[in-house]
């Protein structure tokens, strides 16, 4: 599987598609624009930060990117006021972890989630939704 990944313009606070971006190897630099007309790439090196796909998509087919913030909702093993449990429900961002070499919904391994999770944001247009209520 080829790695896809998308940027976060912070210059233009908007995000770069993937199909936009090209990472020249050689010089570590990201370029956007389209390579046909050569005269429209421009660096972006120093604007962006890059996301990457978790090459796993949310309950209705939306691709999850590294920074998106994701809803666990109904998720089986979900505390009830009459049940035993776990707190799983609830808002969670999507990161990468070193230690367990795998994708994480905070602390919540993502591809066990994979059915009970949609998209509702990204730490960069929706920051709000990492407030913690108090």
């Amino acid at each position: 599987m080829i790695p896809k990944f998308r940027a976060w313009n912070e210059k233009t606070k908007s995000f770069i598609d993937y199909g936009d971006l090209v990472l020249d190897l050689e010089s570590g630099k990201v370029y956007a624009g389209d390579i046909g007309l050569m005269d429209s790439v421009i660096d972006v090196t120093d604007q962006i930060d890059l996301m990457q796909s978790t090459g796993l998509k949310d309950k209705n087919g939306v691709e999850i990117f590294e920074g998106d913030v994701v809803k666990v909702s109904n998720h089986p093993f979900q505390k009830k006021e009459d049940s035993a449990g776990i707190e799983i429900d609830g808002d969670y961002l999507i990161g990468w972890s070193d230690h367990s070499l795998t994708w994480l919904a905070g602390d919540l391994l993502l591809h066990q989630l994979k059915p009970y999770i949609e998209v509702i944001g990204n730490i960069y247009e929706n920051p709000e939704l990492l407030e913690v209520e108090g």
